[in-house]
């Protein structure tokens, strides 16, 4: 078995094709899912790289407790040694930022690691990636069975965005701005009178004026490196303009997938491997006030994160899974597929769910994230999310409370029911709180 896993650091689903966006050009992407499984719930448990690297190691849950001291001390298992006892050769290959990288114990363990890192005065950071991959490929073919773990962190500011691609995003806000321009043009003048059209009479006429050449309008600039804290969603043009620019990235991005997936086909990889493309966490963006990694709050885009499966020659094509999953789910997942046996009974392998011969493998997931003095925790359900600020950060000036949005309905978590669900928050809040304490 071969299998090859794309984990991107930072990639929030809103911003997918295969997720439902239909502004931002995705088509790589697009085919990818297309030929693939898409798994539409998959729920980050701690949205921390070094947490989503415990994760697809050991097959554990990385919530971090609400109550101090309750943590579980059981013993956690290690993919790579699991495939090492099946003789599964095991490569990483980063083409990341260091600033990006993963903990420095995800890197403990691979039979080979290769570093393609990003050269700034390459046009794009997949730049390294290319010039790497083949000889990757070449080492690879000397396994029958292997695994290669690709990490890629283009989505994280700062974004590389060409020029040409951004000015489409922006094409119809330029559109609007000159249409506003030539609607002030044709405005009364002072005197509130229609300006008239009058015929000329050639005996008064002048020499025309010679035409004056309007100067050049420079380009409007995509905003590469938005900083890290709070964002006045009611400023629409900042809004526009850092949105634009990330669609531009992940257009970008998109196009530079494409080109190694172009590889892989040609090495016939399309047909003799599985590929997975999945990520630590999503990338806020001031859908709820924030820039990037500022609070820890739970919300849509920091927890939803991608999953799509394409299993050799494109099995199971086109199926979705709305199953609830998580990132603990991969490491049996990718033992199951090497026939080897992952020896924690409470870790699941979606292998069954890719098949259509489960509907589901767990009624809720939970999630914790605690940066700095701040915490909050989440439950999701089918039907439900409760967010739970319990440590708040002392330097916010409202205190954040809990919330319950109903899913699948309220997407972008825009309208809290918990004033008018007390109950079902208090009894989702209990269950969060019995879980996370025992830390699964």
């Amino acid at each position: 078995m071969r299998i090859i896993v794309f984990a991107l650091r930072g990639c929030p689903v809103a911003a997918l094709g295969p997720y439902g966006n239909e502004w931002i050009a995705t088509p790589n992407l697009d085919r990818f899912a297309a030929e693939g499984v898409v798994f539409d719930a998959h729920v980050s448990d701690c949205p921390d790289p070094a947490a989503a690297g415990r994760a697809w190691r050991t097959g554990r849950h990385q919530v971090p407790p609400i109550d101090p001291g309750t943590a579980s001390t059981s013993p956690a298992n290690d993919l790579l040694a699991v495939l090492k006892a099946r003789s599964v050769r095991t490569y990483l290959l980063r083409n990341t930022r260091e600033a990006n990288d993963a903990h420095a114990d995800f890197y403990v363990g691979w039979d080979e690691l290769f570093d393609a890192r990003p050269d700034p005065a390459d046009r794009s950071p997949a730049d390294a990636l290319f010039r790497a991959l083949p000889a990757v490929l070449d080492r690879l073919a000397e396994s029958a069975d292997w695994l290669l773990w690709i990490e890629i962190d283009h989505l994280l500011p700062p974004w590389v965005v060409r020029q040409d691609v951004f000015d489409v995003y922006v094409e119809d806000l330029l559109e609007d701005d000159s249409e506003q321009a030539a609607e002030d043009s044709d405005e009364p003048d002072e005197a509130g009178d229609e300006p008239a059209d009058v015929e000329p009479d050639p005996e008064f006429d002048e020499e025309p004026e010679p035409e004056i050449e309007e100067p050049e309008v420079e380009p409007v600039q995509p905003w590469t490196d938005p900083p890290t804290g709070w964002f006045d969603r009611d400023d629409l043009a900042s809004w526009e303009l850092l949105h634009r620019s990330f669609a531009a990235a992940v257009t970008v991005f998109d196009a530079d997938l494409g080109r190694v997936f172009e590889v892989l086909r040609c090495r016939g990889l399309d047909r003799s491997a599985a590929w997975v493309l999945t990520a630590d966490r999503g990338l806020p963006l001031g859908e709820h006030g924030l820039i990037g990694f500022h609070r820890p709050w739970l919300h849509e885009e920091l927890v939803h994160v991608p999953l799509i499966v394409r299993q050799p020659d494109a099995a199971q094509a086109g199926r979705r899974v709305p199953a609830l999953t998580q990132p603990a789910d991969l490491a049996p997942t990718l033992a199951a597929w090497y026939g080897a046996d992952w020896p924690a009974a409470d870790d699941v392998s979606l292998l069954p769910l890719t098949r259509g011969e489960a509907e589901s493998v767990r009624p809720f997931a939970c999630s914790g994230l605690v940066l700095g003095p701040a915490g909050e925790w989440a439950i999701r359900t089918p039907e439900w999310t409760l967010l739970v600020p319990a440590r708040p950060h002392p330097d916010d000036e409202e205190r954040r409370e809990p919330m319950l949005f109903e899913k699948p309905n309220d997407r972008w978590e825009v309208n809290d029911l918990r004033p008018r669900q007390q109950e079902r928050a208090d009894e989702l809040e209990a269950l969060l709180r019995q879980v996370v304490n025992g830390n699964r």
